[in-house]
């Protein structure tokens, strides 16, 4: 039996580093925010002010009778240019929460997501699901499955062959029955090349039912769908499993 390797799909991957980049663009305009826009608004603010005040003290001076010497005047002329700037768009002065927001939500919010969306890139940079020459089966989370370990593979939800009324979602998946009880899914939705490892456990152990390559064999699709419709009419099913991948 040859290795089979599974990739993750090229839209999850695209997904993967969309979501990066956008993090990443969370967390560079939360530092632009606060540590040059928010900084640079405050400076504004302060010039704006001052200017404000420089102009109501010549003013004062002048509405009492007084003379303005010649550092005044430019002081005056100063002011009233810079309030000239900003006729039309007064500067606010920041919120307090302004700062808080920029660090807190846009750059560590950003931060904080990348590690999450990355570390699945690199951990499965070199395969999630893989089944070995031996026979050993790896799962995406590092598990080893022992070839003598698995005795079992439930095709019932499969492409919607055996049980047409199975949910979108369960149609690209097949549960492996361990020896010790637990069921694992493998889902060919989010990996490219799981439905080669389906095909391999299905024709073990189903040889009448799937053919080599996993297509089904018509007369024996027709009774496995008439034994599942039959065990569902008598127990409807409760099951408890754990999912990998």
């Amino acid at each position: 039996m040859d290795e089979i390797r599974t990739t993750m799909r090229k839209g999850q991957k695209v997904k993967l580093w969309v979501l990066s980049l956008l993090c990443l663009a969370s967390a560079a305009y939360g530092a632009w925010q606060y540590w040059f826009r928010l900084p640079e608004r405050e400076r504004t603010f302060a010039t704006y002010i001052a200017a404000v005040e420089q102009k109501a003290a010549a003013e004062q001076v002048i509405n009492g009778g007084g003379r303005l010497d010649e550092a005044q005047i430019a002081e005056y002329e100063k002011a009233e240019s810079t309030l000239t700037t900003y006729a039309n768009d007064k500067p606010q002065k920041p919120s307090k929460y302004d700062g808080l927001i920029s660090l807190l939500v846009w750059f560590a919010g950003g931060l904080s997501g990348l590690p999450f969306l990355l570390w699945p890139l690199w951990k499965h940079r070199n395969g999630g699901w893989i089944l070995h020459e031996d026979g050993v089966l790896r799962s995406p989370k590092g598990e080893r499955i022992p070839d003598d370990q698995i005795q079992d593979i439930d095709m019932s939800s499969w492409r919607g062959l055996i049980n047409p009324q199975a949910s979108n979602k369960s149609t690209w998946q097949a549960k492996l029955s361990l020896t010790d009880g637990r069921k694992i899914v493998l889902d060919d939705y989010p990996w490219d090349g799981v439905s080669r490892i389906i095909a391999h456990y299905a024709h073990r152990f189903h040889p009448d039912t799937w053919d080599a390559d996993g297509e089904p064999i018509q007369a024996g699709l027709e009774r496995a769908a008439g034994a599942f419709q039959s065990s569902d009419a008598d127990d409807p099913p409760s099951e408890s499993s754990s999912e990998e991948g």
